[in-house]
């Protein structure tokens, strides 16, 4: 089977979602164009998640992804922070950067860490592929534990 007929679209396209730097419009845009529009809502709260997803359902009736992050945070490491400080000096004295305005540590991306419940609460009322909700959130949340298992 090609990824076309995997995921319902004319096109083997699937956009990249890209947290913090699209939204929905880019999602309907692609959909519309025959690819596998992304919706990144990792950086979104429930409310911002719903109004995208219902301007995506207003605009496209066609397929979409819904992107969420469910990795394992990194542990802050004063050692691993000092070797990559010392692996891109070089870079930040040729494009003139001041290491020290860096802060250190890194603020992270949100990890998707949600119950059931609160899953259903935040795509209510929306399906994927024909599935039904709890379908939809048991898959969510079975990728989420095993994903955890790995890192």
């Amino acid at each position: 089977m090609k990824i076309s007929g995997l995921f319902g679209t004319e096109l083997p396209i699937i956009q990249a979602p890209m947290a913090g730097a699209q939204a929905g419009a880019m999602a309907i845009a692609v959909s519309n164009a025959g690819g596998l529009g992304s919706l990144p809502c990792a950086l979104l709260s429930a409310e911002a998640m719903r109004e995208e997803l219902g301007a995506i359902k207003a605009h496209t009736a066609r397929p979409y992804n819904v992107n969420f992050f469910c990795h394992a945070p990194p542990r802050p490491s004063a050692e691993r922070e000092a070797a990559w400080r010392k692996a891109l000096a070089p870079f930040y004295k040729e494009y003139g950067i001041d290491p020290e305005s860096i802060p250190a540590g890194s603020p992270g991306m949100p990890v998707m860490t949600i119950d059931r419940e609160t899953l259903r609460q935040r795509l209510e009322p929306y399906f994927f592929n024909g599935s039904t909700l709890d379908e939809v959130a048991g898959f969510v949340l079975a990728v989420e534990s095993r994903w955890q298992q790995f890192v």
